[in-house]
């Protein structure tokens, strides 16, 4: 959904959770929910099994935890 540090707060928040919600749903701990979000190298060093933990408790697919929603390239004119 969002590619920077804050994907993964941005997710959590508009799902309305708290870190503690969070690491409860995922089975992770909170340390580990706020390590994630304190720093993207963290959240793509994690372990996919970790991610997708997170992914599942906030009803979203790994994709959109990294993925944004604003591309890094020009989008390309569509003409009918």
């Amino acid at each position: 959904m969002l590619a920077n540090k804050q994907a993964l707060f941005d997710i959590r928040m508009q799902k309305r959770l708290t870190q503690k919600d969070l690491a409860l749903a995922s089975g992770l701990s909170e340390r580990t929910i706020n390590t994630y979000e304190s720093d993207i190298d963290n959240l793509r060093n994690a372990r996919y099994k970790n991610v997708e933990k997170v992914a599942n408790a906030l009803g979203v697919s790994v994709d959109e935890i990294f993925l944004s929603t604003v591309s890094e390239k020009p989008k390309q004119n569509q003409t009918a």
